[in-house]
């Protein structure tokens, strides 16, 4: 599948393996709609690893490729809130284990 707002990095890849001619695809709109294709068995598809859900459902098997592209997390500023610190240290936990234990 290829979906909506995917950027700029994995367009590129998509469109190199659509231009194979060795693969079937179709449009998704957004993610959670092709994880649903992908959990119906309707297909497989490219994603950034900063969406994989860690649910346990999905196989988030490595592509390799010379494309890369950042990830941000925005915040105000001025935005103190307990929870939001909560939140963004369970994402620092989250990705360091990602990257001492790549998949």
């Amino acid at each position: 599948m290829v979906g909506g707002g995917s950027p700029q990095a994995l367009k590129t890849v998509q469109h190199r393996l659509i231009n194979s001619g060795k693969i079937d695809y179709f449009n998704s709109a957004d993610h959670d709609t092709t994880l649903t294709n992908v959990a119906a068995g309707r297909g497989v598809c490219l994603a950034p690893g900063f969406l994989n859900d860690h649910s346990g459902q999905f196989a988030w098997i490595p592509f390799d490729c010379k494309e890369s592209f950042s990830c941000v997390l925005c915040t105000h500023k001025e935005d103190q809130r307990e929870s939001l610190k909560t939140f963004i240290d369970i994402l620092k936990k989250l990705y360091s284990e990602a990257v001492a234990f790549p998949l």
